[in-house]
């Protein structure tokens, strides 16, 4: 598998406006892009109006590392495809999620484009739009929103984007379609160097003509579109959505750029958009490309889930417990989030699942315990959707363990653990089980299993516990048989 020499087109991103604005240098390739630019701008002139909407197959690959850290909320991730619909619409161009989202735990693949990591052209479904979100990793630290925060390939035809910028506020995916459509910058050739007031406008930058304010030149400079005005890369590092500072062309003339066009660096404006002509040359794109067809469901989805067992606070049978919600018109999946707090807060999160029917089956819940749960439905098409309204429900009592047929006693030392690197649990059982041993906290979260065959008689198992935070957690102990629990503490 190839890995990633070269960083083919870097794109700088703003935070959300809500949080502190940080921008990161990019530039944009030329050769066969700036050649596939010329081809649609040819083809858009005979292109024919097209009538309706367009919808487009997304493939969006969300990727972790191999113990699934590091993945993109499906929230976010819903969020964030909701946003690009939005900004494409008045193009009558819609994406929809083909297949929903493709999950890949590998931590090959993980930061993209960082030292050592594959290629994830090879993870690739033919004829859509691969979209990879995890982190793109060039410079910065990993984990934080910085370094580099997209990009598209246009040697291996996909976008990857930073997991930090797929919100509700940002426009960065949109910014990397934009790429994906063979649109340049509309600075394009000033991606590595600042105008300079100072200094005479020249002809020429990285090889790339200088764009003239009155578009005498604008089908050979710049960005090659005519109607996104000449653009010195004034948003690097602006703090507003309004250029005031007095850039003028090689000949003289003011220059006015447009702030809020989708491929520029203007991150602070309260809207963007695309030009006509941009708008022409994307269309021109995707008549030369061979997307897969199909009918997605492109109803909105009208009305929040009505969450229907458990409700109300109700005590369930056991620990497995069915979830069940009415079908919302036009959906055709649901996000449930399982959470241990009322306030469904995302430090307490035990599970976020997709579903396609209106209900989910929850196995080995800890016993005795409160939890809270909400639905999110939405479609393949339509994302732009929220949580309703919560409800909580608590898990039956504790099993006791001399109602499971073979297991006799159950002692677990030393409980409270006084520092100790491992954990001891004795079992003695009337006959051979074979049995999963589970370690839960007290949000509900599976910390560590383990197999082991129990024998007739006396058994000890030893519990690693060395990684393990201080607090509460509950051993449970699942054979064919039933389950037991057993709380424990870790000291430190």
């Amino acid at each position: 598998m190839k890995i990633i020499n070269s960083f083919i087109a870097i794109c700088l991103f703003a935070l959300p406006i809500s949080a502190q604005i940080t921008h990161f240098e990019c530039g944009t390739p030329s050769g066969m892009d700036m050649e596939r630019l010329m081809a649609n701008l040819e083809a858009a002139s005979t292109l024919e109006a097209r009538a309706g909407t367009q919808y487009l197959p997304v493939t969006m690959t969300l990727i972790a590392n191999d113990d699934g850290s590091g993945l993109i909320t499906e929230d976010a991730a819903l969020n964030g495809f909701c946003r690009l619909n939005e900004n494409f619409e008045d193009l009558g161009i819609q994406f929809y999620l083909r297949d929903g989202f493709r999950y890949v735990y590998d931590s090959d693949f993980y930061l993209i484009n960082g030292p050592g990591s594959q290629n994830p052209a090879s993870l690739k479904i033919p004829n859509t739009i691969n979209i990879f979100v995890s982190e793109v990793f060039t410079q910065g630290s990993q984990g934080s929103c910085s370094g580099i925060l997209g990009f598209y390939s246009p040697a291996n035809d996909y976008v990857a984007i930073d997991k930090c910028t797929m919100d509700g506020a940002s426009f960065a995916l949109t910014h990397e379609l934009g790429h994906f459509f063979s649109l340049p910058h509309t600075f394009f050739g000033w991606e590595n160097q600042n105008y300079n007031p100072s200094q005479p406008t020249p002809e020429f930058v990285n090889g790339v003509r200088v764009e003239y304010a009155d578009e005498s030149n604008c089908s050979i400079s710049a960005d090659r579109i005519c109607d996104t005005p000449p653009d010195y890369n004034f948003g690097l590092g602006a703090s507003g959505c309004d250029y005031t500072g007095g850039a003028v062309d090689p000949e003289g003339n003011p220059v006015d750029p447009d702030e809020m066009n989708y491929m520029g660096y203007f991150f602070n404006c309260p809207s963007h958009n695309f030009s006509p002509n941009q708008g022409d040359v994307i269309h021109a794109d995707i008549a030369d490309r061979n997307f897969v067809g199909g009918s997605p469901i492109t109803a909105a989805v009208n009305g929040q889930a009505n969450l229907t067992y458990p409700i109300n606070a109700e005590i369930t049978p056991d620990t497995d417990v069915t979830l069940t919600w009415d079908a919302v018109e036009g959906a055709t999946s649901y996000l449930i989030e399982l959470n241990r707090v009322a306030s469904f807060s995302p430090s307490f999160v035990v599970q976020r699942t997709v579903a396609t029917t209106n209900s989910l089956a929850l196995e080995d819940l800890l016993p005795n315990t409160n939890y809270y749960w909400r639905v999110r439905p939405f479609n393949e098409a339509y994302t732009c959707t929220d949580y309703g309204a919560g409800t909580a429900f608590k898990t039956g009592e504790l099993v006791n363990v001399v109602q499971i047929q073979g297991v006799e006693s159950l002692n677990i030392y030393p409980n409270p653990s006084n520092g100790a690197e491992h954990i001891f649990m004795e079992v003695n059982t009337s006959e051979p089980l074979e049995a999963e041993i589970k370690l839960y906290n007290t949000q509900g979260k599976l910390v560590q299993v383990l197999n082991h065959q129990f024998n007739s008689g006396a058994n000890a198992v030893k519990i690693k516990t060395a990684s393990l935070a201080q607090g509460a957690y509950i051993i449970g102990i699942q054979t064919e048989n039933g389950t037991a629990h057993q709380r424990i503490f870790i000291t430190r």
